[in-house]
């Protein structure tokens, strides 16, 4: 018996009533959990109806032309470089929860926000083929106690 189905004053139909349209998961025997495709559609009109003048795209994670992807214990960030620019003038700056990149023929500085804190000084650069790849390891969540002594 799945989780919506033990109330009985919780029904599919008044679940669509309440949202004004049918539920993608309308097959027979078909529950919500087992199609979970159409909630980031859904999720992407609904920001749309809200906010019609922002750009609702949930499921990029560019951030000013770079993109940015997670593992269980890195952040990676791959950044295109214009044919134009000096590969060699670019500099890589790495804060806990962002990069600055500087040495642009614009004479520009390019802010990446991270999607988590990382630690600066694990960071790795590297750049082949027009393609700037930054990897730096995540802050742990699990941080060792550290005694702070009580003065007498």
């Amino acid at each position: 018996m799945s989780g919506f189905n033990r109330h009985p004053w919780l029904k599919w139909e008044q679940v669509e009533k309440f949202l004004g349209q049918k539920l993608p998961f309308g097959e027979k025997g078909q529950t919500f959990l087992d199609n979970m495709t159409w909630v980031e559609g859904y999720v992407q009109d609904m920001l749309k109806k809200a906010m019609p003048g922002m750009n609702a795209n949930l499921s990029s994670n560019e951030s000013a032309g770079a993109e940015i992807f997670e593992t269980h214990e890195h952040v990676i960030i791959k950044v295109k470089i214009a044919k134009d620019e000096d590969p060699r003038a670019l500099q890589v700056f790495v804060k806990s929860n962002q990069i600055k990149l500087t040495g642009f023929v614009s004479g520009k500085n390019r802010i990446l926000k991270l999607p988590t804190l990382v630690l600066p000084r694990t960071a790795r650069v590297s750049y082949k083929q027009r393609l700037l790849q930054i990897k730096v390891r995540k802050r742990g969540l699990k941080e060792n106690y550290l005694e702070a002594f009580i003065r007498y």
